[in-house]
């Protein structure tokens, strides 16, 4: 009888993490982060000890805020990721006491755009790529190579008990950074997906994952048309597309309509007549000469 149970538990909890788990994959594993003080996200455990890696994407307008932390849980060993700087990412840890080792990458990620971030911890090197624009390593001087580590994965921000006096954290400093305000989607890993399992103050959201995590104007640079149609101009108005279609003669969302067609008279002349957005000088004559006809 117990057994029976204890089965049925197990089947149970296995049923409701591949629920849950389908549920992060098919809402493109986004969470948002309002910036609210208490905020946070634990993964399970990201053995960083010696050969591995972990990616996310970020979206961000903010300028500073704790995007990642774990550490050994008040001994030595620890990594920190953070917003600052202008929007920059910033990397430290440390193994076995040393000191810290910390890189600052040239590249703003608080754009408002999605950013693929990869860190990859190989003994006493950390890598960290940011798109396929930029990478920079950083090596800690220490006497020991592996990195220890007992702590969950915390994204976002720390639980209100970690922030507390009474409990130590390897760097007291994490407790004052802000948090981060934003979207994180699709961590991983090494290359399989992580499922959270515990926050505060975070919700998921359902915004699908795209292909480049670009802009809005994606499909090319902003200013340069992308989504818009026939030479308009695209830009970013509260994270949206937004196409001037002023100069181009057409109308539309995206500047894919034509101008209505415009009425025969005495007084016009052939250039200023705009068929469907393309000038129709030789179909709009001949159709004129045939109604004459008629």
């Amino acid at each position: 009888m117990g057994t029976a149970l204890l089965q049925r538990g197990g089947c149970f909890l296995l049923c409701l993490s591949l629920l849950l788990l389908g549920c992060w994959a098919e809402l493109g594993s986004g969470l948002e982060f309002p910036g609210a003080e208490g905020q946070w996200t634990r993964f399970p455990k990201w053995n960083a000890c010696c050969e591995s890696e972990m990616s996310f994407q970020l979206k961000t307008r903010s300028a500073r805020g704790l995007v990642l932390y774990f550490d050994d849980e008040g001994f030595c060993d620890f990594l920190e990721l953070i917003l600052t700087r202008g929007g920059r990412l910033q990397l430290s840890f440390s193994i076995f006491c040393a000191e810290p080792a910390t890189l600052l990458t040239d590249t703003p990620v608080n754009d408002g755009a999605w950013h693929s971030v990869r860190i990859r911890r190989q003994f006493r090197n950390t890598t960290l790529f940011i798109d396929q624009v930029e990478a920079k390593w950083v090596e800690v001087k220490s006497k020991r190579r592996d990195m220890t580590v007992f702590s969950g994965l915390f994204v976002g921000g720390l639980p209100p008990e970690l922030r507390a006096a009474a409990l130590k954290l390897t760097l007291a400093s994490v407790r004052e950074r802000e948090p981060f305000k934003g979207w994180i989607r699709d961590v991983r890993v090494n290359s399989s997906l992580a499922l959270p399992v515990d926050s505060g103050e975070v919700k998921l959201d359902d915004e699908p994952p795209s292909s480049g995590g670009g802009s809005p104007c994606e499909g090319g640079e902003e200013g340069e048309g992308g989504v818009c149609l026939n030479g308009g101009v695209c830009s970013v108005v509260d994270d949206q597309a937004v196409c001037d279609c002023s100069r181009t003669g057409f109308r539309g969302k995206d500047c894919s309509q034509g101008k209505a067609r415009r009425r025969w008279s005495p007084g016009a002349t052939i250039n200023n007549i705009w068929i469907n957005g393309i000038y129709g000088y030789g179909h709009y004559f001949m159709g004129h000469i045939r109604k004459q006809k008629d």
